[in-house]
């Protein structure tokens, strides 16, 4: 019976991949045209505008500003998610579950919606600007960081909190902040700050070798990030 239900899975899962295959991918649009202005820019991405230092500037000021946008943004999502972890992970008690029954739908809720759309009535609030991507990306983060902290928590009963609390849910988070970074990149698209907005006014200029200066950045400070947060979390996971 498990077998059959399996196999039936299976069938299910391939026949909504190849439909949605079917109707979603479609390659006769890529004209020759469009393949010809894909390589010019493709060329043009290719070859870096390091010679104009204006732009290194510019670019340099983008990625540290998204650096602090991310840091921030993980930190205070980190602080904010701690107390709801707390309240929701290990439920003991009719309280405690009852919390967890109402939080759990808030979280996952704002955790549907992405940062960008968060960004909106922020920019409303705040105006345009890196407080505004801060803010947007704390609120979704401290969504995102509840329910991993909360998971990790219940997946490790033996803990303490007091473990948790001071060496696994900070290597968590630490560990979180690249995802954060790479939200923070695109959030300037939206007006919330960081490289982002520079990346939009080079495309909107066609400037594509400012561009490609740009995503270098983001490839070098986000890797460089995420490998040293992997590296971390390895030596935190071994804390008991």
């Amino acid at each position: 019976m498990k077998n059959a239900l399996k196999i039936l899975v299976g069938l299910i899962f391939l026949a909504l991949f190849f439909y949605s295959f079917q109707n979603i991918m479609d390659f006769e649009g890529v004209a020759t045209s469009r393949q010809e202005s894909f390589m010019r820019v493709f060329a043009a991405l290719a070859q870096p505008n390091f010679q104009d230092g204006e732009t290194t500037r510019q670019v340099a000021k983008g990625m540290w500003e998204t650096v602090q946008m991310a840091f921030l943004a993980t930190v205070m999502s980190a602080w904010l998610a701690t107390p709801f972890t707390f309240a929701s992970a290990r439920p003991s008690s009719i309280w405690g579950r009852g919390v967890n029954f109402v939080l759990q739908p808030f979280l996952s809720a704002v955790r549907a919606v992405h940062p960008l759309i968060f960004t909106v009535p922020v920019i409303i609030f705040v105006g345009i600007g890196p407080t505004a991507g801060v803010l947007a990306l704390t609120f979704f983060s401290t969504a995102v960081l509840s329910g991993i902290f909360s998971e990790y928590a219940q997946q490790h009963p033996s803990l303490s909190w007091s473990i948790l609390f001071k060496v696994h849910f900070p290597g968590l988070a630490l560990k979180h902040l690249p995802v954060n970074l790479v939200i923070a990149s695109v959030l300037g698209f939206m007006g919330g700050g960081g490289i982002g907005f520079f990346i939009q006014q080079y495309i909107s200029l066609l400037n594509y070798g400012n561009v490609s200066v740009a995503l270098l950045a983001c490839i070098l400070v986000i890797g460089g990030m995420d490998l040293c947060g992997r590296v971390v979390w390895r030596k935190v996971r071994a804390v008991e």
